[in-house]
Formats: structure tokens, C-alpha cells, sequence
């Protein structure tokens, strides 16, 4: 009878969706907390947090937090539960998949996420390789950066790729440079840094050759994270000074929906 009891107990429970599970903070930026009792206490990376607490993000903030498989990004201001999150980004999004592919080939034709992107959840990051070759700024090849980021991209190894694009950043100037840098934003959110590749965009000019590419990416990752404000604006704003051409202006369309309607 004992058994039974606790049984059910644990169905309960899990039924109830108070069966906390800890998550380990992989990135923050700006002013994020976590509510303890009647208190807030400062959010930072490396620390261990309840998925049922409560986080709260300050304006331009953003974190990211993983249960070891899965993560969970946020870019907007405001409180939230992990435990929600996690549940809304359990079934995989085909419109988030179909868009990043989308976007993905102008970093290389053959980019794409594949079947592993999910709405606001995505699979822990993998760590950077150890053997990766280390380009010195200084006497930088910008073209051969570039191709080598658009060659990891191609083999998935989207950590690599990102870190290749941000070296050319470095070096780059102008539509050079806006190209390393949309190129690592997208390799970092297909890598499952969507907060990182947030912050990156926001920096991008909101003019010249990159920003409607841009404007897309970013109303996409803002979705995602719980920034659909930010989204909204940015896609009216690039409607408004046409900065989409043929079909970025249906993906556009798509994602105003999209975030009108959450």
C-alpha cells in the first residue's frame, strides 16, 4: 500500500509540473536575477539554479540556461520560469527550422540546421575543439578565416565556425565586416547560443547591404527568446525603408505574424 502511495505520489507531482530539475547558467550579460524567497540575488555564469525559480532580466540583459540537453534563451526584459520555457520549446518549430536554413545560406549555400533547432529550446552547446587552429590577428587572412568559418559551418561544427567568423570581425571593415559578424550570429544560435548571436545583431548596422539579412535573423532569435516587442519593430521598420527584396519579404510577413501573435 506504501508503494502505491508513492506512486501515485510521483505522478502527481510530475502531472502538477513541480518536479524541478537543476539548470546551470552557460551565459548572462547585463543585469539578470533570481527571486529567493522575498529577495533577489545577482544571476551569473556557472551558477546552479531551481528551473522552477523565478529569473528576472533588466532591460538589454539576456541569459541562458541548460539542463545538460537542452537550453533555454531570453533576450527580453522581464520575469520568467524555466519550467514554462522549457515546455512551450518542447515541440520542434518548422517555421524557426525552415527560416534559419533560410538565412543560414548566406553564410554558405549548404547551411543548415537541420532537424535540431526547436522553438526556444535547443540542445546544449557543444564545447569548442582543443585542436581548432588559432588565426593570429596580426597577419590575418581574412578571405581564408572566412572560408574555413564557412567550411565548419558546412561540416556542423557551428561552435568553431562562430569563433573563425568573430576573428574576421576583427579584422574586417565594412561590408566585410557586416558579413563576419551576421555570419557569427548565425552560427552561434545554430550552435545554440541564440542570446550571444541576440547581442551581436543589436550591435549591426540597421542600414547598408547585411540589414534586411539582419532585421530577419534577429526578429527570428527575438521570437524565440521572448523578445517579440524588439521583433515587431524591427521587421515594421525594415518593411518600412524596404529593406526586404523578393522572398525575405514573405519571411518577413511570416515573422510579424509570427510575433504578433504571441
Amino acid at each position: 500500500m506504501k508503494r502505491l502511495t508513492i506512486v501515485v505520489l510521483i505522478a502527481f507531482v510530475t502531472a502538477l509540473g513541480i518536479y524541478a530539475v537543476p539548470l546551470t547558467v552557460s551565459w548572462a550579460d547585463g543585469k539578470v536575477d533570481m527571486k529567493k524567497n522575498s529577495a533577489w540575488a545577482a544571476v551569473n555564469v556557472g551558477d546552479k539554479i531551481d528551473s522552477s525559480a523565478t529569473i528576472r532580466l533588466a532591460k538589454g540583459a539576456s541569459v541562458e540556461l541548460s539542463d545538460g540537453k537542452r537550453k533555454v534563451s531570453l533576450t527580453a526584459e522581464g520575469s520568467y520560469v524555466p519550467d514554462t520555457l522549457f515546455k512551450k520549446g518542447a515541440v520542434a518549430s518548422k517555421q524557426n527550422t525552415a527560416a534559419m536554413d533560410k538565412l543560414g545560406k548566406l553564410v554558405d549555400p549548404q547551411a543548415s540546421v537541420g532537424t535540431s533547432t526547436v522553438a526556444a529550446v535547443r540542445g546544449a552547446a557543444i564545447e569548442p575543439s582543443k585542436e581548432t587552429v588559432e588565426w593570429q590577428s596580426d597577419t590575418a587572412d581574412l578571405p581564408a578565416i572566412m572560408e574555413e568559418g564557412r567550411r565548419l559551418v558546412r561540416s556542423g561544427d557551428y561552435t568553431n565556425a562562430a569563433l573563425r567568423f568573430h576573428e574576421a570581425s576583427k579584422v574586417a571593415e565594412g561590408v566585410e565586416k557586416d558579413s563576419a559578424m551576421y555570419s557569427e550570429a548565425w552560427a552561434l544560435a545554430a550552435g545554440d547560443s541564440q542570446a550571444r548571436a541576440v547581442k551581436i545583431l543589436r550591435t549591426m548596422p540597421s542600414n547598408g547591404n547585411w540589414a534586411g539579412p539582419r532585421a530577419l535573423l534577429l526578429a527570428r532569435l527575438d521570437i524565440d527568446s521572448g523578445a517579440n516587442a524588439e521583433a515587431k519593430s524591427v521587421i515594421k521598420s525594415g518593411m518600412n525603408s524596404k529593406l526586404f527584396v523578393g522572398d525575405e519579404v514573405d519571411l518577413a510577413k511570416s515573422l510579424l505574424d509570427e510575433a504578433s501573435a504571441q
